[in-house]
């Protein structure tokens, strides 16, 4: 009768450690799926506004701020060494919430 017990508790806790991995997993590849659908915009935007080859681009920093649910990307033009900021949003359904270009400022600073 004892070991019954003990078998129910091991069984029940590799159930909730599945669990708990299978959510860490998800959040984990939902986060970079974002990052890339994020950087993926950005790309876009400075080949359609910059009149850059996407070939040519290349990802600097991806950064996301937890707190506000915001990309910060750092994009820069292999051949002419120029950098391009930008704050991207993504919904859940990895729409385009909200885009803002940063460029002018960063090159300011």
């Amino acid at each position: 009768m004892r070991n019954g017990r003990k078998v129910k508790k091991i069984i029940l806790f590799n159930i909730i450690f599945c669990l708990l991995v299978i959510f860490i997993c998800n959040a984990y590849y939902d986060s970079k799926s974002r990052g890339a659908v994020a950087y993926n915009y950005a790309a876009s935007y400075v080949e359609t506004n910059y009149e850059i080859s996407r070939e040519n681009i290349q990802a600097v920093e991806i950064n996301y701020r937890r707190g506000m649910g915001l990309f910060e990307i750092l994009l820069e033009d292999i051949t002419t060494k120029k950098f391009f900021s930008f704050t991207v949003d993504i919904s859940k359904d990895y729409s385009l919430f909200y885009f803002e270009d940063h460029t002018d400022i960063h090159r300011k600073n």
